[in-house]
Protein backbone atom coordinates (compact mmCIF):
# COMPACT_ATOMS: atom_id res chain seq x y z
CA UNK A 1 0.00 0.00 0.00
CA UNK A 2 1.54 3.24 -0.88
CA UNK A 3 1.57 6.22 1.00
CA UNK A 4 -1.25 8.24 -0.62
CA UNK A 5 -3.20 4.92 -0.42
CA UNK A 6 -2.99 4.71 3.23
CA UNK A 7 -3.79 8.82 3.91
CA UNK A 8 -7.15 8.17 1.70
CA UNK A 9 -7.96 5.93 4.17
CA UNK A 10 -6.91 7.87 7.65
CA UNK A 11 -7.64 11.19 6.89
CA UNK A 12 -11.56 10.03 7.14
CA UNK A 13 -10.78 8.17 10.66
CA UNK A 14 -11.06 9.94 13.72
CA UNK A 15 -8.71 9.04 16.80
CA UNK A 16 -8.94 8.73 20.26
CA UNK A 17 -5.49 8.96 21.77
CA UNK A 18 -4.83 8.29 25.71
CA UNK A 19 -1.29 8.85 27.01
CA UNK A 20 -0.84 10.11 30.50
CA UNK A 21 2.94 11.73 29.83
CA UNK A 22 2.23 15.22 29.07
CA UNK A 23 5.71 15.36 26.51
CA UNK A 24 5.12 11.67 25.13
CA UNK A 25 1.07 13.07 24.15
CA UNK A 26 2.11 16.09 22.60
CA UNK A 27 5.20 14.45 20.53
CA UNK A 28 2.73 11.25 19.26
CA UNK A 29 -0.22 13.97 18.55
CA UNK A 30 2.38 15.55 16.33
CA UNK A 31 2.87 12.03 14.56
CA UNK A 32 -0.59 11.30 14.51
CA UNK A 33 -1.78 14.53 12.65
CA UNK A 34 0.28 13.63 9.14
CA UNK A 35 -1.93 10.62 9.17
CA UNK A 36 -5.66 11.49 10.93
CA UNK A 37 -7.88 14.68 10.07
CA UNK A 38 -9.37 14.38 14.05
CA UNK A 39 -7.78 13.40 17.05
CA UNK A 40 -9.28 13.48 20.72
CA UNK A 41 -6.76 13.12 23.30
CA UNK A 42 -6.60 11.99 26.87
CA UNK A 43 -4.59 12.36 29.88
CA UNK A 44 -5.95 9.45 31.35
CA UNK A 45 -8.43 6.25 31.04
CA UNK A 46 -11.07 8.07 32.51
CA UNK A 47 -11.05 11.21 30.79
CA UNK A 48 -10.66 9.17 27.45
CA UNK A 49 -13.92 6.96 28.37
CA UNK A 50 -15.28 10.28 28.86
CA UNK A 51 -14.38 11.22 25.83
CA UNK A 52 -15.30 7.89 23.77
CA UNK A 53 -18.99 7.85 26.10
CA UNK A 54 -19.53 11.86 24.64
CA UNK A 55 -18.06 11.12 20.80
CA UNK A 56 -19.11 7.21 20.38
CA UNK A 57 -20.74 7.54 16.77
CA UNK A 58 -17.42 9.54 15.57
CA UNK A 59 -14.33 7.57 16.68
CA UNK A 60 -13.03 5.14 14.42
CA UNK A 61 -9.70 3.74 16.16
CA UNK A 62 -8.79 4.08 20.01
CA UNK A 63 -4.83 4.45 20.38
CA UNK A 64 -4.04 3.81 24.47
CA UNK A 65 -1.40 3.52 26.27
CA UNK A 66 -1.48 0.63 29.00
CA UNK A 67 -0.32 2.19 32.50
CA UNK A 68 -2.23 5.23 32.71
CA UNK A 69 -3.74 6.65 36.26
CA UNK A 70 -7.59 5.91 37.49
CA UNK A 71 -8.31 3.73 34.29
CA UNK A 72 -5.31 2.01 32.89
CA UNK A 73 -5.01 0.91 28.90
CA UNK A 74 -6.39 -2.62 29.24
CA UNK A 75 -9.71 -1.35 31.79
CA UNK A 76 -10.39 0.92 29.23
CA UNK A 77 -10.14 -1.45 26.91
CA UNK A 78 -12.76 -3.48 28.23
CA UNK A 79 -14.77 -0.60 29.23
CA UNK A 80 -15.21 0.21 25.60
CA UNK A 81 -15.81 -3.11 24.38
CA UNK A 82 -18.90 -3.30 26.70
CA UNK A 83 -20.23 -0.43 24.94
CA UNK A 84 -18.98 -1.09 20.98
CA UNK A 85 -17.85 -4.63 21.07
CA UNK A 86 -16.75 -3.70 17.29
CA UNK A 87 -14.37 -0.94 18.54
CA UNK A 88 -10.78 -1.69 17.64
CA UNK A 89 -7.80 -0.71 19.23
CA UNK A 90 -3.79 0.17 19.05
CA UNK A 91 -2.25 -0.32 22.43
CA UNK A 92 1.24 1.46 23.26
CA UNK A 93 3.52 0.07 25.93
CA UNK A 94 6.68 0.26 27.46
CA UNK A 95 9.52 -3.02 26.76
CA UNK A 96 8.50 -4.15 30.58
CA UNK A 97 4.76 -4.54 29.57
CA UNK A 98 4.19 -7.02 27.04
CA UNK A 99 2.93 -9.46 30.10
CA UNK A 100 -0.23 -7.66 29.52
CA UNK A 101 -0.40 -8.48 25.33
CA UNK A 102 -2.08 -11.95 25.77
CA UNK A 103 -5.01 -10.30 27.82
CA UNK A 104 -5.84 -7.92 25.21
CA UNK A 105 -5.12 -10.09 22.00
CA UNK A 106 -8.09 -12.33 23.40
CA UNK A 107 -10.33 -9.39 23.29
CA UNK A 108 -10.02 -9.52 19.73
CA UNK A 109 -10.29 -5.91 19.19
CA UNK A 110 -6.04 -5.29 19.37
CA UNK A 111 -4.94 -4.28 15.37
CA UNK A 112 -1.39 -3.78 16.72
CA UNK A 113 0.70 -2.75 19.26
CA UNK A 114 3.84 -0.02 19.44
CA UNK A 115 6.56 0.35 22.10
CA UNK A 116 7.90 3.36 23.12
CA UNK A 117 9.23 5.58 22.06
CA UNK A 118 7.42 5.37 18.83
CA UNK A 119 9.40 5.28 15.49
CA UNK A 120 7.48 7.14 12.40
CA UNK A 121 8.17 3.82 10.56
CA UNK A 122 6.79 1.39 13.17
CA UNK A 123 3.60 3.58 13.46
CA UNK A 124 3.58 3.40 9.42
CA UNK A 125 3.51 -0.46 9.33
CA UNK A 126 0.92 -0.69 12.17
CA UNK A 127 -1.92 2.24 10.34
CA UNK A 128 -1.06 -0.08 6.80
CA UNK A 129 -2.14 -3.26 8.93
CA UNK A 130 -5.24 -0.99 10.65
CA UNK A 131 -6.46 0.49 7.58
CA UNK A 132 -7.45 -2.86 5.89
CA UNK A 133 -9.69 -3.07 8.49
CA UNK A 134 -11.28 0.09 7.08
CA UNK A 135 -10.99 -0.88 3.25
CA UNK A 136 -14.43 -1.92 1.80
CA UNK A 137 -12.49 -5.04 -0.12
CA UNK A 138 -10.81 -6.48 3.39
CA UNK A 139 -7.87 -9.21 1.75
CA UNK A 140 -8.07 -12.48 3.30
CA UNK A 141 -4.44 -13.83 2.50
CA UNK A 142 -1.11 -11.73 3.57
CA UNK A 143 1.99 -11.98 1.00
CA UNK A 144 4.96 -13.18 2.64
CA UNK A 145 8.82 -13.32 1.65
CA UNK A 146 10.37 -15.34 -0.82
CA UNK A 147 6.45 -16.04 -2.47
CA UNK A 148 4.53 -17.70 0.70
CA UNK A 149 1.38 -16.48 1.45
CA UNK A 150 -1.20 -16.55 4.25
CA UNK A 151 -4.76 -17.18 4.00
CA UNK A 152 -6.67 -15.62 7.37
CA UNK A 153 -9.57 -16.77 6.79
CA UNK A 154 -8.56 -20.87 6.50
CA UNK A 155 -5.22 -20.06 8.08
CA UNK A 156 -3.11 -21.77 5.99
CA UNK A 157 0.68 -21.32 4.44
CA UNK A 158 0.93 -21.71 0.85
CA UNK A 159 3.87 -21.66 -1.60
CA UNK A 160 3.48 -21.53 -4.75
CA UNK A 161 0.09 -22.85 -4.46
CA UNK A 162 0.67 -25.64 -2.35
CA UNK A 163 -0.33 -25.80 0.97
CA UNK A 164 2.93 -25.98 3.92
CA UNK A 165 1.82 -28.36 6.15
CA UNK A 166 1.49 -26.92 9.94
CA UNK A 167 1.18 -28.66 13.23
CA UNK A 168 -1.87 -27.19 15.18
CA UNK A 169 0.17 -25.26 17.70
CA UNK A 170 2.54 -23.92 14.66
CA UNK A 171 -0.99 -22.57 13.19
CA UNK A 172 -1.92 -20.96 16.37
CA UNK A 173 1.99 -19.74 16.50
CA UNK A 174 2.29 -18.32 13.08
CA UNK A 175 -1.71 -16.70 13.04
CA UNK A 176 -0.39 -14.98 16.50
CA UNK A 177 2.58 -13.41 14.48
CA UNK A 178 0.70 -12.53 11.69
CA UNK A 179 -1.64 -10.57 13.33
CA UNK A 180 0.71 -8.41 15.21
CA UNK A 181 3.94 -8.07 13.12
CA UNK A 182 6.78 -6.87 14.27
CA UNK A 183 5.50 -7.17 18.09
CA UNK A 184 8.13 -9.18 20.75
CA UNK A 185 6.24 -11.67 22.73
CA UNK A 186 7.93 -13.18 25.59
CA UNK A 187 8.09 -17.11 25.56
CA UNK A 188 6.02 -17.00 28.64
CA UNK A 189 3.70 -14.89 26.52
CA UNK A 190 3.75 -17.50 23.61
CA UNK A 191 3.16 -20.25 26.10
CA UNK A 192 0.31 -18.83 28.17
CA UNK A 193 -1.36 -18.21 24.56
CA UNK A 194 -0.47 -21.65 23.47
CA UNK A 195 -1.07 -23.57 26.71
CA UNK A 196 -3.00 -21.55 28.96
CA UNK A 197 -2.94 -23.12 32.74
CA UNK A 198 -2.86 -26.74 30.98
CA UNK A 199 0.45 -27.43 30.78
CA UNK A 200 3.85 -26.30 32.92
CA UNK A 201 5.64 -23.57 31.41
CA UNK A 202 8.96 -24.70 29.45
CA UNK A 203 11.17 -22.39 27.84
CA UNK A 204 13.02 -25.24 25.88
CA UNK A 205 9.14 -26.25 24.42
CA UNK A 206 8.96 -22.62 23.22
CA UNK A 207 12.16 -22.90 21.37
CA UNK A 208 11.41 -25.88 19.70
CA UNK A 209 8.53 -24.57 18.55
CA UNK A 210 9.65 -21.64 16.95
CA UNK A 211 12.66 -23.89 15.64
CA UNK A 212 10.21 -25.93 14.13
CA UNK A 213 8.54 -22.81 12.73
CA UNK A 214 11.50 -21.64 11.19
CA UNK A 215 11.52 -24.01 9.27
CA UNK A 216 8.30 -24.19 7.75
CA UNK A 217 8.27 -20.23 6.73
CA UNK A 218 10.67 -17.62 4.61
CA UNK A 219 13.52 -17.26 5.80
CA UNK A 220 14.65 -15.02 9.08
CA UNK A 221 10.91 -13.84 9.22
CA UNK A 222 11.20 -14.73 12.93
CA UNK A 223 13.41 -12.81 14.79
CA UNK A 224 14.99 -13.69 18.88
CA UNK A 225 15.31 -11.07 20.95
CA UNK A 226 17.98 -11.35 23.16
CA UNK A 227 16.18 -11.48 27.01
CA UNK A 228 12.88 -10.24 25.48
CA UNK A 229 11.36 -12.98 23.05
CA UNK A 230 10.41 -13.32 19.61
CA UNK A 231 8.85 -11.01 16.68
CA UNK A 232 8.39 -11.86 13.40
CA UNK A 233 8.62 -9.72 10.08
CA UNK A 234 6.78 -9.72 6.95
Amino acid sequence: MTNTELLSITKKLTVLYAEDDLEMRKSTTALLKNFFSHIYTAFDGREALEIYNNNLANIDLVITDILMPHLNGIELTKEILSINKEQKFIVISAYNETSYFIELINTGAVIGFLQKPIKRQELLNILTTASLFYKEEYETTIPLKDGFLWNKELKRLFLEGKEIPLSANETKLLDLFLSYPNTVFSAIDLHIYLFEDTKEFSEDSIKSFIKRLRKKIPLSSIQTHKDLGYSLSI
